[in-house]
């Protein structure tokens, strides 16, 4: 089946964009710079460059280690020192025909209802408009500018914003624009063309410091010698932002021609159904975890215990680790006659003959052993 999409019919199908998410909340986080270890030849010497080089060692370190919402945050911070602005926006988009299409955003030094008062005039926004396909290169206005629209004017007028500036860089791997806006409140402080400059310098290392981030976001959680599921993170749409080479292999097994841009309808349909439960398939087991406006995704391929009820594989994988029928019982606080009924259907279940065939079944013996034949599979 195809499972690329069209952003205007996935919001057709499953409502508005996402809100935006305030970086209020982060305001306390300390922000530790990479640049502050360095001296000498390394230190900021006062040009522009030097600056650059500097932001840039922080913002890849800040990447590494913070959270998603938490890197949003501590970028901002980062770039008020090189370029002097009030309030931003920043977030992955969709260029389409009707306009950006917001697949997740948070804002800087703003309330979360200026994003919904900004689809109201999204269809007007010179910003927006303008910068339709434009990647790299940074447009501005000044909101007394003639020719901009009344209800855009007035939008910017009840949020303070006298100045705006906007830049996107388009990611081929994905299909998705990351894009940054900054604002000024004062009439007499428009931005410049090297502050637009500065601007388009950053983009292109926003976007890939996002690629480090949710990279990051995917592994964070996981402990040395620990086999965990491949993982994805994407959005309310579908659209992959981040995801392992193993996240599409394991998803073909079940949608051939699946690549890691958009998630099939069916997986789709599940995140909205939000029943708490992972999705699973006729090969492969997904499960979904909000996390900050987006979902990460954890992807296995099913095994034989999936055809289990969770009390009868409580029962074989104690009994595999040689406790007893009563030692059971114990455990699951239940009868040794209900351990031996679990038992029995969790052998119909797998097709198995004997208990030796348990520790095979659940992945328990070493390296070694684990290439050899089932029990009572033949040589």
């Amino acid at each position: 089946m195809t499972v690329t999409a069209d952003p205007k019919r996935v919001i057709d199908q499953w409502g508005e964009m996402p809100p935006a998410i305030p970086l209020d909340d982060y305001a306390g986080a300390p922000l530790e710079q990479r640049s502050a270890d360095f001296e000498g030849t390394l230190s900021g010497n006062g040009t522009a460059a030097r600056g650059l080089s500097l932001f840039l060692l922080d913002l890849y370190a800040l990447a590494n280690r913070t959270g998603i919402g938490e890197f949003e945050h501590g970028f901002f911070r980062l770039l008020s020192q090189h370029l002097p602005f009030d309030a931003g926006w920043t977030g992955v988009t969709t260029h389409t025909a009707n306009g950006p299409v917001m697949h997740n955003s948070f804002v800087y030094g703003l309330p979360g209802e200026f994003f919904t008062d900004w689809q109201r005039v999204r269809d007007c926004d010179p910003l927006a408009l303008g910068s339709m396909n434009r990647y790299g290169r940074a447009l501005e206005v000044s909101i007394v500018a003639p020719g901009i629209d009344p209800r855009f004017r007035n939008w910017a007028i009840k949020y303070g914003l006298a100045q705006l500036m906007v830049v996107s860089a388009l990611d081929h791997r994905f299909g998705l624009a990351t894009f940054l806006s900054v604002y000024r409140r004062a009439l007499d402080k428009p931005f410049s063309a090297a502050d637009a400059q500065t601007l388009e310098d950053v983009i292109p290392h926003l976007s890939a410091a996002l690629t480090i981030n949710r990279s990051f976001q995917l592994t964070r959680e996981r402990g040395e010698g620990v086999s965990t599921p491949a993982r994805a993170i994407c959005d309310g749409f579908g659209a992959v932002h981040q995801a392992d080479k193993a996240f599409e292999t394991i998803l073909r097994s079940e949608w051939p021609t699946y690549q890691n841009q958009h998630l099939p309808a069916p997986l789709i349909a599940h995140l909205h159904a939000d029943t708490g439960q992972p999705y699973v398939g006729e090969t492969v087991t997904v499960s979904c975890s909000p996390v900050v406006g987006l979902f990460q995704l954890e992807a296995r391929q099913r095994s034989p215990l999936d055809r289990l009820s969770p009390r009868e594989l409580s029962a074989i994988k104690l009994y595999g680790d040689g406790l007893s029928h009563k030692e059971v019982a114990q455990r699951m606080a239940i009868s040794p006659t209900t351990v031996r009924h679990y038992l029995r259907c969790a052998y119909k279940k797998l097709g198995m003959h004997d208990k030796s065939q348990i520790p095979w079944l659940l992945g328990l013996r070493d390296n070694a052993a684990a290439n050899a034949p089932a029990p009572g599979q033949g040589n």
